[in-house]
C-alpha cells in the first residue's frame, strides 16, 4: 500500500506566493488558488491570516467559501463570537436537517459548523449523521482528526466526556469515523479506547490495544492516527518507569513525518519531546525548546498549538518563571471555558494550582485544585492528575488537610507517588536544588547575571566591595559553582551550572 503523502505546499512557499500576489495586485485570485483549489494545512492558514484580513466585504459576499476560512481563522485565534458571526452569513442550520433543496451555502455552513468549538453537542452529532448518510458529502476531505494534538479523544473536539460510552458503541463509532475520514477512520475507535483506558489507569489494557493497533495503522501510513498511537505508547511506557523508550519513539515519529510530509504535526512532536525532557529533569533541553521551538504567546494564541501551550506552562514552572506561567494559563482558561474544552480546562486549573503551590500561595492553590478535582471526578481524568508526580502528592497532602480525604484523591495520590519515584526532577525548578538565597544575595546574583563585577555591583547597591565579595562567595557555595561562569555542577541534570543558568535562578 502506498503511503499517504501530504501534498500541502510549505508555509514558506505559500507566504512567498501571497506576498508576491499582494504586490502584483491579484491577492484574491491567489488566495482562492492556494486555499480553495488546493488542500491546505491549518498552520499554513494561520500563518497567512494577515492576507485574509485584507479581503474586503464585497469579496466575501461574492465568494462565500472564503467566509469559512475567516471563521476558521477566528476560531483558531479563540475569537468564537466573530467566528459565529461569519458562519451566520451562510445561513442558519435547522434542527431537522434535510437534503432537499440543499445549496452550496448549506454545505459550506454545516462543514464549518462541524469544527467550530461553539457548536453544541446535539447539533454536532446531527451534522455528523447527516453527512455520513450522504455519499455526496462524505468523506470530508479536509476534516481535521486530532487538530495536530497527540490525542483523538481530546482532538479537534473534546470527546472525553463520552469515554464511558465507547465500549457499547464500537460499531457505530467505527462506521461513522470511516464515513467521515475514509479508511484512516478504521482505527479511530481503538486509539480513542486506548486513551480512555489509560486515563482511567488501565495501563496494561491501553498498551495492549495501542500496540496491537500500530502495525495496522502503519500499513495505512496516515500520520494523523499513527502520531497519536505512538505518542500514547510513549506516555504509557514513560509513566510506568520506561523513560528510555521516549527518545526512539520520538525519532520514529519524526522520521515518519519527514517521509510523509505531515509537517503540521512537528510543533506538537517537539513539545512532546520537551515534555519527556521535563520528566527527566533535562533542564538544558527544556530551556533550548523554550528559546528556539516553543510557540510565542506574544504572536497570538494559536489554538491548534494547545498541546504545546500546556507543555510551555510546565517549562515555565520548571525554570522558575511562575509569573509567565500564570499569565499564559489564565489566558488559556478564558478561551477554554468558551470552547467547552473540559479536559484542557481541567489541566489548566491543575497547572494553576501548581503555580500557586510553587509560589507558596496555599489558599489559591487549594481553590484551583478544587476546580481541577471537580472536573477530574466528573469525567474520569485520573492519570491527568496523577502524571504530575511528586508535586501532585504534595498538593493533595495540603488539600486533604483542608477538605478531607476521599477515594478519588487517595487513588490519584497513590499513583502520583509512583510517578514521582520514577521522575524526582519533574517540575523542579533550579532554585529548588539549592540552599535558599537571602534577599541581598538575590540582588547580587541578579546583577551578576547582567555581567557586572564586584566593584560595579557595590556601587549599584551602595555597599563596600568586600561586602559584595562576601555575598558572592556565599552565592557560589549555595549554588555549587566556583565562578559566575559556572565552575561547578548542579543536580538538575548533572551538567555545569553555567552563565546561562543564572537567568533561570533569579
Amino acid at each position: 500500500m502506498k503511503p499517504v503523502i501530504q501534498i500541502y505546499d510549505s508555509e514558506e512557499d505559500v507566504l512567498r506566493t501571497l506576498a508576491t500576489a499582494e504586490k502584483e495586485g491579484h491577492l484574491t485570485e491567489t488566495i482562492i488558488e492556494e486555499f480553495v483549489n488546493k488542500l491546505f494545512a491549518m498552520p499554513v492558514l494561520w500563518r497567512c491570516r494577515k492576507y485574509f484580513y485584507m479581503l474586503d466585504e464585497d469579496t466575501l459576499r461574492k465568494i462565500p467559501v472564503l467566509v469559512t476560512h475567516m471563521a476558521l481563522i477566528c476560531a483558531m485565534d479563540g475569537r468564537l463570537d466573530e467566528a459565529k458571526e461569519y458562519v451566520s452569513r451562510l445561513g442558519d442550520t435547522p434542527k431537522d436537517l434535510k437534503f432537499d433543496n440543499f445549496r452550496l451555502l448549506d454545505v459550506l455552513r454545516i462543514k464549518t459548523e462541524l469544527v467550530m468549538p461553539y457548536t453544541r453537542d446535539a447539533m454536532f452529532f446531527r451534522i455528523v449523521f447527516f453527512i455520513v448518510g450522504r455519499d455526496e458529502l462524505a468523506p470530508v476531505r479536509d476534516l481535521t482528526l486530532s487538530a495536530c494534538r497527540p490525542s483523538i479523544l481530546n482532538g479537534f473536539r473534546d470527546f472525553t466526556r463520552y469515554g464511558r460510552y465507547l465500549e457499547q458503541n464500537k460499531q457505530l463509532i467505527t462506521e461513522t469515523a470511516v464515513r467521515l475520514y475514509g479508511s484512516v477512520g478504521e482505527k479511530v475507535y481503538e486509539i480513542a479506547s486506548a486513551e480512555w483506558y489509560y486515563q482511567n489507569n488501565d495501563c496494561f489494557h491501553a498498551l495492549i490495544l495501542v500496540t496491537g493497533t500500530i502495525p495496522l495503522i502503519e500499513q495505512e501510513k496516515d500520520m494523523r492516527c499513527l502520531f497519536v498511537a505512538l505518542a500514547l505508547q510513549m506516555k504509557i511506557l514513560m509513566m510506568n518507569g520506561q523513560a528510555r523508550a521516549a527518545h526512539p519513539l520520538v525519532q520514529k515519529i519524526r522520521q515518519r513525518i519527514e517521509t510523509t510530509g505531515w509537517d503540521e504535526l512537528t510543533s506538537s512532536l517537539n513539545a512532546l519531546e520537551c515534555l519527556a525532557a521535563c520528566y527527566d529533569g533535562r533542564r538544558e533541553d527544556v530551556i533550548d525548546w523554550l528559546e528556539k521551538k516553543a510557540p510565542d504567546e506574544n504572536d497570538g494564541l494559536y489554538m491548534m498549538d494547545m498541546y504545546a501551550w500546556l507543555v510551555k506552562i510546565r517549562c515555565y514552572i520548571q525554570t522558575g518563571k511562575y509569573m509567565a506561567a500564570y499569565v499564559l494559563v489564565e489566558q488559556l482558561i478564558t478561551l477554554l471555558i468558551q470552547g467547552r474544552r473540559y479536559m484542557d480546562l481541567c489541566e489548566c486549573y491543575m497547572l494553576s494550582a501548581i503555580i500557586h503551590y510553587k509560589a507558596d500561595e496555599q489558599q489559591l492553590m487549594c481553590e484551583a485544585l478544587s476546580k481541577t478535582i471537580a472536573l477530574a471526578k466528573r469525567y474520569g481524568y485520573i492519570r491527568l492528575l496523577a502524571d504530575e508526580g511528586t508535586c501532585m502528592v504534595q498538593m493533595l497532602t495540603i488539600y486533604q488537610k483542608e477538605y478531607g480525604r476521599d477515594d478519588f484523591t487517595e487513588q490519584v495520590k497513590e499513583l502520583a507517588n509512583s510517578v514521582g519515584r520514577y521522575f524526582p526532577d519533574y517540575l523542579k525548578s533550579l532554585v529548588e536544588y539549592y540552599e535558599p538565597l537571602t534577599k541581598t544575595e538575590q540582588d547580587v546574583l541578579r546583577l551578576m547575571a547582567q555581567g557586572m563585577g564586584n566593584d560595579e555591583i557595590a556601587g549599584r547597591l551602595e555597599k563596600k566591595t568586600g561586602t559584595i565579595k562576601f555575598h558572592s562567595n556565599n552565592i557560589y557555595r549555595k549554588l555549587q559553582v566556583s565562578s559566575p561562569k559556572g565552575g561547578g555542577t548542579h543536580p538538575a541534570g548533572g551538567g555545569r551550572a553555567g552563565e546561562r543558568d543564572w537567568n533561570y535562578i533569579i
